[in-house]
């Protein structure tokens, strides 16, 4: 007898053997699929702030994807990129054997350098430019669904769809006649708006430290003093944002309200308009418009 044909052979059958167990341990027994969980596929869908879909628009430029059985245990995290959001691409689902009784998935869009992401307890935190200061955030969706495994077969179960929400706010702030007002004097002239926490938690919560924000502002030539439309976190149970205008790292003028008493509140999803003008007697205006529509203010003087 071939000593080395039969050990070839018995290294074969141990190969077949840990093959065939590898198969009964991980997948259904396809003559019985009453205890197999059925795979499916899930999509992902952004919405606005009034529900609207824009998944088609391009906002959102990627995804973080984290899925959770149903002891919150992380089972896997997928990146999916722009073009698979834009064209509603589907992520198949596979289930292992047994399965799980459900899974819960998790998801933040549009996380990129402008905050930092702890990818262990999924909170999106503003980073710190220091003296109470926060970078602006990037334009940041959030959902969450949970999904109970369906059993009793291999064929697909129902497609399942996560929705995402935009977690930030926008301000936009003129200030019209500042130089004139100030005396004509040059020098710098900056904003400093306050206060809203630093971070999102994993639930998509509010939480962590109170900050501010330094908005780049430019004075025109005729002595007026914008800040182009810039993301924030909102602020929470209602409280207004405090406007300080600065000459020269100097506290010149402080607002929280407009002149007829509508407070600074920002709203997630939509654009704070603050307008000040100081000609003549000191005006404030304020508006809230939709998400990158800058209210257009017409002020007689």
């Amino acid at each position: 007898m071939n000593m080395k044909k039969s050990n070839t052979n018995k290294q074969s059958f141990i190969l077949a053997a840990l093959l065939l167990l590898s198969g009964l341990l991980s997948g259904c027994i396809r003559e019985d699929n009453t205890d197999c969980p059925r795979p499916f596929r899930l999509f992902v869908k952004a919405v606005d702030i009034d529900l609207q879909d824009i998944t088609e628009s391009g906002e959102v430029k990627q995804v973080f994807l984290f899925v959770y059985n149903e002891k919150g245990e992380l089972i896997q995290s997928i990146e999916l990129d722009a073009d698979f959001i834009k064209n509603r691409k589907a992520v198949p689902i596979e289930l292992p054997y047994p399965g799980f009784e459900a899974l819960h998935f998790v998801a933040w869009g549009n996380v990129n350098d402008d905050v930092n992401f702890d990818k262990s307890d999924l909170d999106v935190t503003l980073k710190d430019i220091g003296a109470g200061i926060a970078g602006s955030p990037s334009d940041l969706f959030y959902g969450t669904l949970n999904v109970p495994v369906e059993y009793g077969g291999i064929e697909a179960a129902g497609d399942q769809t996560v929705v995402i929400h935009r977690k930030t706010s926008q301000v936009v702030i003129t200030a019209n006649g500042l130089k004139k007002w100030n005396g004509n004097k040059d020098g710098e002239y900056t904003y400093r708006l306050t206060e809203s926490h630093n971070t999102i938690d994993g639930k998509g919560e509010l939480t962590g430290p109170m900050v501010g924000y330094n908005p780049n502002a430019v004075m025109d030539i005729n002595g007026n003093l914008g800040a182009a439309p810039f993301r924030t976190f909102p602020t929470t149970g209602g409280k207004t944002y405090t406007l300080e205008i600065l000459y020269n790292g100097e506290v010149i003028y402080t607002a929280t309200e407009g002149t007829d008493g509508v407070k600074f509140v920002p709203e997630v999803g939509r654009l704070l308009n603050i307008y000040i003008d100081f000609r003549a007697e000191v005006g404030i205006y304020v508006a809230i418009s939709p998400w990158d529509v800058v209210h257009q203010f017409v002020v007689i003087g």
